[in-house]
């Protein structure tokens, strides 16, 4: 008897294991409600030194006045964050996040990229901003940043000729 009872438990056990296991699905968010969200944040809502800033301004205001004339072309998204890393959890990303693509003037293969991650949608809206992501290329190829401040530094530095960065890096 103790046998047919082993039995069965060790088959009902491997039943459990191969039965597939549901995962609750990402709400869903709009592209457009992303691009929106992202164009319309504040930088002081995802670079949080930017409160002690006297120009706080919003995500497009601030990549137009970064990017000035030297942008062939701008082109926003939303979706799956793109701009993402495996070495660091907070770089992880999600389903909800949304950028630009720059592409210089005379540049056409060192397209510029910004990103800006959200905490999960409430109510079919983006959530809160909570990060800022980006790759523009240096001399020595593409490179991966979190702060307003070195993509705009960096972006300036090689497409705005005579461009100097400031001493202070507290805000742009």
């Amino acid at each position: 008897m103790r046998v047919s009872i082993g039995v069965l438990v060790m088959a009902a056990s491997v039943a459990v294991a191969k039965a597939p296991v549901k995962t609750k699905a990402a709400p869903k968010v709009s592209s457009a409600a992303l691009i929106a969200a992202t164009k319309s944040a504040m930088l002081s809502e995802i670079d949080y030194g930017r409160e002690l800033c006297d120009e706080d301004r919003s995500v497009e205001a601030w990549l137009n006045d970064v990017v000035g004339d030297t942008a062939a072309s701008i082109t926003w998204r939303g979706g799956s964050c793109k701009l993402v890393s495996d070495l660091n959890p907070l770089d992880a990303g999600s389903d909800w996040c949304a950028g630009a693509t720059i592409v210089p003037k005379g540049h056409p293969k060192e397209p510029a990229e910004i990103e800006i991650f959200f905490e999960k949608p409430i109510g079919g809206k983006p959530g809160k901003p909570y990060a800022f992501r980006s790759v523009d290329y240096d001399d020595d190829g593409p490179e991966y940043g979190r702060f307003f401040i070195e993509f705009d530094h960096a972006y300036r530095q090689r497409y705005v000729e005579g461009f100097e960065s400031p001493e202070t890096r507290d805000c742009d």
